[in-house]
């Protein structure tokens, strides 16, 4: 699956956990915070989407997704991030 296909999946499924995604100028890479009660997925504006796609699979696999359907491909990079593991690190 191509990165920037990747990344759109990767973006709907923070938001159908009702994590809000923002793009900001950060010096560091970003990560997921919590802020007044609301869950947040931070990340730099210049990173590329590579490096976006293991941002948000490295935060997303810190959460329960056991009982959401995710893509098979999407599930897949998402477990490699959780485990460490990823092939398609750019």
């Amino acid at each position: 699956m191509d990165n920037s296909i990747l990344l759109q999946e990767l973006e709907t499924l923070a938001e159908e956990l009702d994590i809000e995604v923002r793009y900001d100028a950060l010096e560091g890479r970003g990560g997921l915070c919590r802020y007044g009660g609301k869950t947040y997925l931070i990340a730099s504006d210049k990173l590329d989407v590579g490096e976006k796609v293991n941002l948000f699979c490295r935060a997303l696999s810190r959460l329960s997704l056991d009982a959401i359907f995710i893509r098979p491909q999407v599930r897949e990079r998402i477990e490699k991030c959780a485990s460490g593991f990823d092939s398609n690190n750019t």
